[in-house]
């Protein structure tokens, strides 16, 4: 370990020890559904399913961080026709608010999703996707936000030249002036191939808003 690097890590633990942990709020949460649905869409009906979900959330407060963590498992079966799922997902989340102007964000999680059947070329379409992410907000004036967010994923597919990487960065500014809060917002996701093997084809998203809200009130 390099010099400095051990010495940071227990200055890190200490601070952690000594903040001011609050009890941690604990939710969990099972749902069971069935029947036919309408697609959101194109307002087709949805072939007969059942779907079984139970979630876990556990939230702790030591200002000025936040954590959560968050399991769930959910297997959804089609009575009539193929197509059944699972997956178990597994996300840990922290803020954390380094005075009025600078909070930042981080998670990290993981997703693995099981199919009943294989797909038309008759290959696995099981994997396991792995994913982080990084967020800044700084607001250097009341009322006027900047934001940015970097996060990245990593599709570990059973069959590997399915296995795909995707970079996403996103950056916002939002500003409050007089009775209107003008914002614009990006966001890009590049998708990679994963690996000598993987037959992923490079490909880009591109997603653009503007939004300007006018509140007579204030």
């Amino acid at each position: 370990m390099k010099k400095g690097v051990l010495p940071a890590l227990l200055l890190a633990a200490a601070t952690a020890f000594g903040l001011d942990w609050k009890l941690p709020v604990v939710t969990a949460a099972c749902e069971a559904a069935g029947g036919e649905s309408e697609d959101e869409e194109d307002g087709t009906l949805v072939s007969t399913s059942r779907r079984n979900t139970v979630t876990l959330r556990v939230r702790e407060e030591a200002d000025p961080a936040v954590f959560a963590l968050l399991l769930k498992y959910s297997a959804k079966d089609y009575l009539l026709e193929a197509g059944d799922y699972a997956y178990l997902q597994a996300d840990q989340d922290m803020t954390l608010r380094l005075g009025p102007m600078v909070k930042l964000g981080a998670s990290v999680g993981g997703k693995y999703e099981e199919f009943g059947q294989l797909d038309g070329e008759g290959l696995s379409r099981d994997f396991l996707a792995l994913r982080g992410r990084l967020e800044a907000t700084v607001t250097p004036v009341r009322g006027t936000s900047v934001e940015a967010g970097l996060g990245t994923r990593f599709d570990l597919a059973e069959e590997t030249e399915k296995a795909k990487q995707a970079w996403t960065v996103s950056g916002g500014l939002s500003s409050r002036l007089g009775q209107w809060l003008v914002s614009a917002r990006y966001r890009g996701e590049f998708r990679l191939p994963l690996g000598a093997a993987s037959g992923v084809e490079a490909a880009a998203y591109h997603v653009g808003s503007f939004s300007a809200q006018w509140d007579p009130n204030r």
